[in-house]
């Protein structure tokens, strides 16, 4: 019952928080034309944006780098979010509205699959999983 990717286990959680950014990416701009009428004027607060991106950093960061150390020594996840992260940055940086929400979005689904794979290695490893809570 350990095995399983559903549960307590960080990369799920890392899992979830990226897809979540993703939907965010994508659904804010059809959300913020309906704003005025719903009350959802504070999804547009780029201090949202940075605390998810930074949420995600950091259980990114002590998810992947855990199983990297103490189950598979792969550094294929490492390098998958890595280049989420720089997607995403990217997309913040040349701030041209549909180029950020195109980049964040998939930068956001790169690290997501980062977490399926670091899952998916650390399971392969044949390592008993520890409780990372």
């Amino acid at each position: 019952m350990k095995n399983q990717f559903i549960g307590s286990h960080l990369d799920f959680v890392g899992f979830s928080a990226s897809l979540l950014c993703a939907l965010h990416c994508v659904a804010l701009p059809f959300l913020l034309s309906l704003a005025s009428l719903t009350g959802l004027q504070f999804l547009n607060n780029p201090w949202i944006e940075y605390t998810i991106i930074l949420v995600s950093g950091f259980i990114a960061s002590y998810a992947l780098i855990h199983g990297y150390l103490r189950h598979h020594q792969k550094p294929m996840a490492l390098v998958i979010v890595v280049a989420g992260f720089a997607l995403i940055g990217l997309g913040h940086w040349l701030q041209v509205e549909w180029y950020e929400i195109i980049l964040t979005s998939c930068g956001a689904a790169v690290v997501a699959i980062a977490h399926l794979v670091n899952w998916t290695q650390i399971k392969q490893s044949n390592v008993e999983f520890p409780d990372c809570q």
